[in-house]
């Protein structure tokens, strides 16, 4: 029998095929434009970040905690990479979003695991919406052009009707190109800001944190922060949030790698969520399978390998920056001023470019206030389709109006309250971008042990990242939260 012939197995019986792998996948060594066909979904994931997590927060953390800081960036951004990576190659080799999983295999109450992802992930939605809304809305009106509240439900009015109706390919290409002109600067103002090498070193080295002796002078309204949660503001920043990563991971449907891409995928969809919780997904382990789990499960990784590598590089840069120009100057993005110290990056090179720094900050933080629509229309999709039949045969364009309504009204009630970036995304960073992270990925690695079979399982080395990256963030976020409603006295 050919391996055509195999690959016709009727879904409902039997063991299933993964579709063939591209020969690019299969080759020992990708070629770039390998690399370059299978990066999509991640530089949405990048372009919701750059400019929250990288542009505001890591030059935020760099002046106030100076190069120290530089281990807790690579720290969270392994971890997180890992955790996605372990979601995205799930999706990819099975067919099915790990939430839906989670909603049947874990012990206890049918569907809780699900739940309290999806509760986290929706309360998080309209605080990380109306923070950058925000810091949006405060530069325009330092700029002049008004009062902030005005522009920031304005923007995300202008953003979520874009998003609507669509129209927005011609102003994103030109934004990846202005963003990624901004992003190549930043880099150069760190070789031409001449930061201590030997310190930038130094805080790779994991230490303690301690705020720069002028935030207790200047900025006293920081220095009563405790260093647990400024700290954990930034994790859960750096690289988004699990309101995110699990849109990310549905949104591969749409690309169509591996068992996705599989001819009868609807019905595969409705078989796997019959199956038995703890019964091994049904899929063939011949040696054919194995080279196409192989190259599939590249897939993915040169998808987030990209988008994180990436992000790491963006944030080391600004956290540099921060340290080495805004610490130097004892200015801290805070308050109505997040966006405005950072045009001192560019101007190191040339003050032409703080001009230019208005144009690609402003382009930058609307893309990234635009991209939330989608993003958090696919987390809602797959986070309550896993708990109901009729929401995944629904679709996910038919979860648009919920989460554009929930989102939007959220989003405005907070504004309203007079809150500052930091004040609004706090929680959502602490909850929905680091403990989330750490309880997905204990998830993940229950389920690839009690669901997927043996050889398409992760290894060892994925299965040590996610476990230790998991564990590092529930802590980190959980005793950062307990600092923040005041337990730890």
């Amino acid at each position: 029998m050919s391996t055509a012939d195999v690959r016709r197995e009727v879904v409902g019986e039997g063991l299933l095929h993964l579709p063939d792998a591209p020969a690019g996948l299969i080759e020992k060594r990708p070629s770039l434009r390998t690399v370059l066909k299978f990066f999509g979904p991640g530089a949405i994931i990048a372009s919701l970040t750059i400019g929250s997590g990288e542009s505001i927060l890591a030059s935020r953390e760099g002046a106030v905690f100076g190069y120290a800081v530089l281990w807790a960036l690579v720290a969270a951004t392994i971890a997180k990479g890992a955790i996605v990576y372990a979601s995205n190659r799930y999706i990819v080799l099975t067919g099915e979003h790990p939430m839906m999983r989670f909603a049947r295999a874990l012990p206890g109450p049918r569907g809780w695991f699900a739940a309290l992802l999806t509760v986290i992930c929706f309360l998080s939605f309209p605080g990380w919406a109306s923070g950058v809304a925000r810091a949006l809305g405060d530069y325009l009106s330092l700029l002049g052009a008004g009062s902030a509240l005005p522009w920031a439900i304005g923007l995300l009015l202008l953003a979520a009707t874009v998003s609507w109706i669509g129209g927005y390919a011609m102003l994103e290409r030109a934004q990846v190109a202005i963003a990624g002109f901004m992003v190549v600067l930043v880099m150069v103002a760190v070789f031409v800001a001449q930061p201590d090498w030997l310190g930038v070193a130094g805080g790779l080295v994991p230490g303690s944190l301690e705020y720069e002796p002028f935030v207790f002078d200047k900025y006293p309204e920081i220095a009563e922060i405790s260093v647990y949660v400024e700290l954990a503001v930034f994790l859960g920043g750096i690289g988004g949030g699990m309101y995110d990563y699990i849109g990310y991971t549905g949104m591969l449907r749409e690309k169509r790698w591996g068992m996705l891409g599989h001819a009868e995928i609807d019905a595969l969809d409705d078989r796997l969520a019959s199956n038995d919780a703890h019964a091994v997904h049904p899929i063939a382990t011949t040696d054919d399978d194995r080279v196409n789990a192989k190259g599939w499960s590249r897939a993915p990784l040169i998808d987030l390998m990209a988008a994180f590598v990436a992000l790491l590089v963006i944030g080391a840069a600004f956290v540099i920056n921060g340290a080495t120009i805004l610490g130097a100057d004892q200015l801290v993005p805070a308050e109505d001023k997040v966006l405005s110290y950072q045009s001192e990056f560019l101007g190191v090179i040339s003050p032409v470019f703080e001009y230019f720094y208005i144009v690609a900050i402003l382009m930058v933080l609307f893309g990234t206030i635009y991209a939330v629509w989608e993003t958090y229309t696919w987390t809602a999709y797959e986070s309550l389709s896993a708990l109901s039949q009729r929401v995944r045969r629904a679709g996910q364009r038919r979860m648009r109006p919920v989460v554009y309504g929930w989102t939007m009204v959220g989003a405005i009630a907070m504004l309203l309250t007079g809150a500052d970036f930091v004040q609004l995304i706090t929680p959502a960073s602490i909850v929905g971008g680091i403990i989330a992270c750490g309880i997905y990925g204990a998830g993940l690695i229950y389920i690839d042990r009690i669901n997927v079979p043996a050889p398409f399982r992760m290894s060892g080395l994925l299965t040590t990242l996610v476990a230790i990256g998991s564990v590092f963030l529930f802590f980190a976020g959980s005793i950062a939260l307990l600092d923040y409603f005041g337990a730890l006295g």
